[in-house]
């Protein structure tokens, strides 16, 4: 299962589809967007040392014994060994590349914002 089960009950309480979308777990997951684009060093405005430092602790990042990053999976709603194995499929399969002139962030965030699940269907 992709998403996190250790979100509180409290927070799917609505119905319909994007219920467990709520402003801040989209918030959560549009930093995991961003961090993946840093990694793959994509839309980086930075140059010189300063990229590549972005790069580096982009990529550091993507861990899950990292505090950090469990942190902003938890609040993300999503597992953070099913967003490093995302990460290193995107990495793997050489992403800058295959979306040259395509928009990796649109792509992304649809892709990463589209994982729900049905309050109903909760095992708690």
């Amino acid at each position: 299962m992709i998403l996190n089960r250790d979100t509180p009950q409290g927070i799917n309480t609505s119905q319909g589809e994007g219920s467990a979308i709520t402003p801040c777990v989209l918030m959560y997951r549009c930093v995991i967007v961003r961090a993946i684009m840093d990694a793959l060093d994509v839309d980086i405005h930075a140059w010189g040392n300063a990229r590549d430092n972005i790069i580096k602790d982009a990529r550091d990042w993507f861990d899950i014994k990292d505090h950090h990053f469990c942190l902003i999976c938890d609040y993300a709603n999503l597992e953070p060994s099913f967003i490093v194995k995302k990460y290193n499929q995107l990495r793997e399969a050489n992403a800058k590349k295959l979306f040259r002139g395509k928009n990796l962030n649109k792509f992304l965030t649809h892709y990463i914002c589209s994982f729900h699940e049905d309050p109903t269907m909760r095992n708690n």
